[in-house]
């Protein structure tokens, strides 16, 4: 009856029009009912930043069912095959997605969900399937936030992408108005995207997140905005709101003791994270403490990129390059950059730390091979914020001994609004030639100088926001 009724408004609206109606997720009644629910239950933890993984498993066998009642739906299959690619169990994922490409290839969901399974995988085919969903349904808001997503993390040059990125996370919050997380990839964006005058933009994403949600995981949202155009006295108070609407939620005072190291409080952050994770022990420069914790981690979760980052990087720090070598080694580096197969930003910034490492070990064949890459590296692309890019191309040069170079780079770090990791500058095994140079002091000062104001306007903020610590 539906598809009766969908054919006749569609030839209504458009008489004389080959439009093609497209087939029901199902024609199986019991089969739809429990479609409706897993999708329900899928769209709760879709986005969020804390996931509740019993809700996510309730869909998964929600899904399953409905393909015990009808084995040819293809969107069952697709919408299953996400839930687990979600849900982290690539494995079990490539099944069901095979089998909904099977059934029909030419549906955008099914292309989109190829795509994030060849996403998960690290392939470059992604892309591919990413822009096929996105053609087959130019209205699919997941496929314009993935093929946005798939070209932003590629390694391509960037400047001429910027116009057309953006147009597509603003197309995908226009057909999902109501979406916090289609908000949180536009306003992400346009945050990092180290353009002068983007601040504006990332201001009026949040404004409209502020006139549309009143909640912790908005809250949360707002104050990492807030932290990428450098108001993190901002930040902290939106931290503070959602702390105080889930007072238990640890997550809340994780994020809080990390603004205040970004601010140079360690004290207040040591009170509010007694045992600090191995990113706060990252920007804290605790690095001991974070090799003893990150070996653990590291057999615990021996997939985690971003582990694996701090611990190299911490071994670099102290001078155990040969350990930083080792750790990164069976990651896929360098490889997954140089092939276009990298999938975040950690494993971009693990592929500097790598190449530190190498330069670092200062052996013949290490030596060689750390200059190579510099090289092929140096190429571009260049994007993003302005000090992520002059810290790390000033890194890439110093290996290839391009002084004058580096020093006029390292000056850019100034022009970002977003307050850099001191690690990065302090401890970077490559900048440390510069340590008595005029343009590194003066990046130091700018730093400290630019925490101390905040640390000094924070009271105030708090105030005017109603909140405290």
């Amino acid at each position: 009856m539906q598809q009766t009724i969908a054919e006749q408004v569609v030839n209504y609206i458009l008489p004389g029009e080959n439009a093609v109606v497209a087939e029901p997720a199902t024609r199986n009644v019991n089969a739809n009912e429990l479609m409706l629910l897993a999708r329900h239950y899928d769209q709760q933890v879709r986005g969020q930043q804390v996931v509740n993984m019993d809700t996510l498993r309730e869909a998964v066998r929600l899904y399953r069912a409905a393909i015990e009642a009808d084995p040819e739906s293809t969107l069952a299959h697709s919408r299953l095959a996400s839930a687990l690619l979600y849900l982290g169990d690539v494995e079990a994922a490539e099944a069901p997605v095979f089998r909904a490409l099977s059934l029909n290839p030419n549906l955008s969901e099914v292309q989109n969900t190829l795509g994030e399974f060849y996403w998960a995988r690290g392939m470059p085919e992604a892309k591919t399937a990413f822009a096929r969903a996105v053609e087959l349904n130019p209205n699919n808001a997941d496929a314009l936030n993935n093929y946005a997503n798939s070209l932003w993390y590629t390694y391509e040059p960037q400047y001429n992408l910027f116009e057309e990125l953006t147009g597509l996370y603003q197309r995908a919050l226009e057909l999902d108005p109501l979406s916090l997380s289609r908000h949180a990839a536009l306003g992400d964006y346009l945050g990092k995207s180290g353009r002068a005058g983007r601040e504006e933009e990332a201001r009026a994403v949040i404004r409209r997140i502020e006139g549309l949600f009143d909640d912790a995981e908005s809250y949360r949202l707002i104050g990492w905005l807030k932290e990428l155009i450098g108001e993190v006295d901002e930040a902290i108070a939106w931290a503070l709101r959602a702390r105080d609407l889930e007072p238990g939620n640890p997550d809340h005072l994780a994020k809080l003791a990390e603004l205040y190291t970004l601010i140079g409080d360690y004290e207040t952050a040591q009170r509010l994270e007694p045992r600090p994770s191995v990113g706060l022990l990252f920007l804290m420069r605790r690095y001991q403490e974070l090799i003893d914790i990150a070996e653990f981690l590291m057999i615990e979760e021996p997939g985690d990129m971003e582990v694996r980052y701090l611990l190299a990087f911490a071994y670099n720090a102290t001078g155990q390059f040969e350990s930083a070598i080792h750790v990164l080694s069976t990651t896929g580096l360098p490889d997954s950059v140089m092939n276009d197969t990298a999938r975040s930003i950690a494993e971009l910034e693990a592929f500097f730390t790598l190449v530190n490492a190498l330069d670092g070990a200062g052996q013949a064949e290490t030596t060689e091979l750390a200059h190579s890459l510099a090289a092929w590296n140096d190429q571009g692309p260049w994007w993003g914020d302005i000090y992520w890019v002059s810290i790390y191309r000033s890194c890439n040069l110093a290996i290839l001994q391009r002084h004058e170079k580096v020093l006029q780079l390292l000056l850019q770090v100034k022009e970002s609004r977003r307050l850099h990791w001191g690690p990065l500058v302090h401890d970077s095994h490559c900048l440390k030639q510069y340590q008595q140079e005029p343009a590194y002091q003066d990046i130091l000062r700018d730093l400290d100088e630019r925490q101390a104001a905040l640390r000094e306007r924070l009271p105030a903020t708090l105030a005017e926001f109603g909140v405290k610590l």
